[in-house]
This record gives structure tokens, C-alpha cells and sequence, in this order.
């Protein structure tokens, strides 16, 4: 049980630290998304082409972003 509870205490810091300023990280988030060439941003049509293209599945994230 303590190492557990040790293992949380040390945790703390690091969440709040990574949290940082919300709005600046999702919208870096999104940036980086829409210039790669690995992931298809908000294009659904393209996404289900390419999937039928290359005959591979297709992961859809929805992210809800307040």
C-alpha cells in the first residue's frame, strides 16, 4: 500500500505541471495534426477513401473540446 501511495504523491506534480496553459496545447495539438502527413484531420470523406484505398482499418477519434 505505501508504494502505491508514494507513486501518486510524486505523480501530483507532474499533472499539474503538464496541464499548462489548455487552449495554447490543444490548439498546438491541432496544428501539428493538420500538417502531418501520418493523420487525416477532420476530413472524414478522405479518411474512408484512403481506408478502401489502401484496404486498412480506419480509427476515428471525436475529441469534445469545451
Amino acid at each position: 500500500m505505501r508504494p502505491l501511495i508514494t507513486l501518486l504523491l510524486l505523480a501530483i506534480p507532474y499533472t499539474n505541471f503538464a496541464a499548462g496553459n489548455r487552449d495554447e496545447q490543444v490548439h498546438k495539438d491541432r496544428n501539428s495534426l493538420q500538417s502531418s502527413t501520418t493523420w487525416i484531420y477532420n476530413d472524414l470523406d478522405r479518411a474512408f477513401a484512403e481506408a478502401r484505398a489502401k484496404n486498412k482499418p480506419l480509427l476515428i477519434v471525436y475529441r469534445c473540446i469545451p
